[in-house]
Formats: C-alpha cells, structure tokens, sequence
C-alpha cells in the first residue's frame, strides 16, 4: 500500500470507532522479534523507569505541592505512566497465557499493521530462516479493556507530545530535572516506544485526545471561576489561559489548541507508526530478496 492509498484509507466513518482491528497481539508484542521476551522485559523496563521518575519528581526533587496537580504536564505524565504499567500488564498478561496453551518451546508468528520476524531457528541441526508475514491467529474482536488501553493510548501519547511542544515553544523557564523529565524525556519515551512496538494508530482517533483537551480547558475554566491561583499566586493556571484578564485571548487559545495544535500532534504519532511500518516493509523487502538469491544460487 502507497503513502496515498494509506492516508485516504484513513479517512473513513468507521475508523473512528475501535472495531477496526482484529488483533489484540500487536498491543503486546513487537514486530521486529519473533522471540517475545526481549519485548517483555522492555515493557517491564520502561514501566520501572517511568513509576521511579514520577515518584521521583513528586518526592524525592522536592516536598510535593497538591496544586501542582492543575497543571497540564501533570495530567499527561500521569497519563503516560499509567500507559506503561498497563502495557506492562497487558504484555505479561499475553505472554504467559501463550505460554500455557502452546507451550514453552512453541513457535508463533506475530501481528501487526506490516509484521516482520528477524533471525532463524535452529532445529535437528537444521537452520531455517523465519517467514515474514501476517498472523491471523486472533482474528476475534479485540477486547473491551485493549480498547480502552488503545484510547489510553492515543491520549498518552499524543498528549505528551503536545505537551512538549508547548513546553518548548511558549513557557521555557523551568529547566530543573523535573521539568526535563516531563518536557523532553517523556517525548524520548514516546517515540521510542512506537518504533519498537506493534501498536496501531488512526488518523481519526485525534478525538480521543481531542475530547480529553476539552476536557482539561473545562476544568481550567471551572477553576478559574471557583477562585482558583497558580502556584505563583496568579489567578490563572496559565498566563495564555487568563479568563479574567484576557478572555479574548484564552478563549482563542482553547480553540486553537483543541481544534488544531492537539489534532497535528496526534498526525506527528500517526507519522511515525506509517514510519515504522514503512522501514518495517524496507526491511522485509530485503529479507525476501535475499532468500530469493539463495535459493536461486542453490539451484
């Protein structure tokens, strides 16, 4: 499939919805290995690391301020550490049920979007080279827990991104560990974490994250009229977010950052899983064509 067939196949009523795929593997398993607990084990590494720096940024930095909680880049590392404990879970979760019903020492393909397997495998002296191609195995409806981990996340992922973003371009004035953390490492996490695994992205699942910055600009509104300061004693979370200084802007603000900045920073996550997939085919490609060579030269 073309960069053109991909982006107008995405364009569809039905892609908003979370029925559009069947396989409950690609959220637990990595497209680049057909052996899963190199995969596993960096689920459960990310997931350390992510619990040790929240914990860290809200302890050991520093005594830990409650209203540090109104802020954006509060919710979204939140988010995103929810993310890795249940990825983490749901990846564990996976690989011990396989390992029950099939058995230790059982070969199984995996599935993604574009599913690569890499290496050989060695039986009665015997190498064999691994195939490459698509799993059909679960072709059930996912589950309903998958999906509310697929709109996790969508809202983790994209959201992080924003945040770091806006970070970097508008605020720029705190540049304590904590905030490195939270501003650039959280991206690091992220792109990462879409390159090795396998989960999928949908152009027009932007109103996940959509609805959640609805969400957020509610609450700041909320807050605002209930009285609410920032840490510096100012009566806004932001200073962008000014309702009862500047109503003009803020509100222009909100709608820009729902309508636009959010939806384009979900389109930055939808490029780097067509990225993944591409390189993934790349390499497949190859793969395939030296296994052609060989054999012609064996003939």
């Amino acid at each position: 499939m073309t960069c053109g067939q991909r982006m107008r196949s995405e364009f569809r009523l039905k892609l908003f919805g979370l029925t559009t795929h069947n396989h409950r593997n690609v959220f637990t398993r990595t497209p680049w290995l057909s052996n899963r607990l190199p995969f596993l084990l960096y689920r459960a590494a990310v997931c350390l690391y992510q619990v040790i720096c929240n914990f860290t940024i809200h302890t050991a930095l520093g005594e830990f301020q409650p209203l540090i909680l109104i802020y954006l880049t509060e919710w979204a590392y939140f988010l995103l550490t929810l993310h890795t404990v249940v990825s983490a879970a749901l990846c564990f979760a996976d690989y011990y049920d396989s390992r029950s019903q099939r058995g230790p020492t059982s070969q199984e393909n995996l599935s993604s979007d574009v599913v690569m397997t890499t290496g050989s495998t060695t039986t009665g002296g015997e190498t064999t080279q691994t195939s490459v191609g698509q799993d059909s195995a679960q072709s059930l409806q996912i589950p309903w827990h998958y999906k509310l981990y697929w709109v996790l996340y969508n809202v983790a992922f994209s959201g992080g991104i924003f945040i770091t973003i806006v970070f970097w371009l508008l605020l720029r004035n705190d540049f304590t560990e904590g905030s490195i953390l939270t501003h650039a490492m959280n991206s690091v996490t992220i792109v990462m974490d879409v390159m090795v695994s396998g989960l999928p992205c949908r152009l027009l699942h932007f109103v996940h994250i959509s609805t959640a910055g609805v969400v957020y600009i509610l609450f700041t509104v909320v807050y605002w009229a209930a009285g609410g300061t920032g840490l510096d004693g100012q009566p806004y979370i932001y200073p962008f977010l000014d309702y009862g200084g500047n109503p003009v802007l803020a509100a222009i603000v909100a709608v820009l950052a729902v309508v636009v900045a959010i939806p384009l920073c979900h389109c930055i996550v939808f490029a780097l899983v067509v990225a993944r997939e591409s390189l993934i085919g790349v390499v497949q490609r190859r793969q395939s064509d030296n296994s052609q060579s060989v054999d012609v030269t064996a003939l």
